[in-house]
This record gives structure tokens, sequence and C-alpha cells, in this order.
């Protein structure tokens, strides 16, 4: 695939950077993924898996935010959260989703 004039360069656009490396406890990323699995959907008390691999905690305080969230389940997202332990299973503190727009399908 050609990269032309009208394709915009997001990664330059928005001064974005694509990095390897190790992440550090107590700092926050974005992490790129989905819900894989809810573990616990009392609400306040929130904990799913992301990536088949990352225990993540979430305050969601309404059985509304909880259902959302089931519905949105298996949809690429971006999860901002800071790390609790790198331990076997990184734990996170997921403070931010930011889902896509949802496409609708012509009926």
């Amino acid at each position: 695939m050609e990269n032309n004039e009208k394709t915009p360069n997001l990664l330059e656009e928005y001064g974005l950077e694509v990095t390897a490396g190790e992440v550090e406890e107590g700092k926050t990323y974005p992490i790129f993924g989905m819900v894989t699995k809810i573990l616990n959907d009392i609400p306040g008390e929130v904990e799913v898996e992301l990536n088949f691999s990352i225990i993540a905690k979430m305050n969601l305080p309404t059985p509304a935010k909880v259902e959302l969230l089931k519905k949105r389940a298996f949809e690429p997202g971006i999860f901002l959260s800071k790390i609790l332990t790198k331990s076997d299973t990184m734990i996170v503190d997921c403070q931010t989703v930011i889902f896509g727009k949802q496409l609708t399908k012509p009926v």
C-alpha cells in the first residue's frame, strides 16, 4: 500500500510514537486491546480480564455502566491504566476506557 499525500500520518499529526520496553509499577499507560472476560460485575468493584492476560480493576458505579462494558466486550478499545503489579499476572487500575464509534449494520 502506497503512502500518498491525501493519507494523513496520524503518528506525526498527533505527536504519537510507538516504542517497545518495560512498563513500571505505579505509572499509567494506554493498553490497546479488548475485554476478554468479566471476572466481577458488581458496580464499584468491577474486574475484567484484558487481552486474555491482564486483570483490570474498574470503578463503574452504576449497573448501566457495567452493562455497557459487557456489551462492548470483545470490541477493540484503549484502556488508560495504572500498573499495580507486574507479577505472574499483571494487575492494573483502569481509569478510563475509550471505545470506537459503534457501527450500525444495515438491516
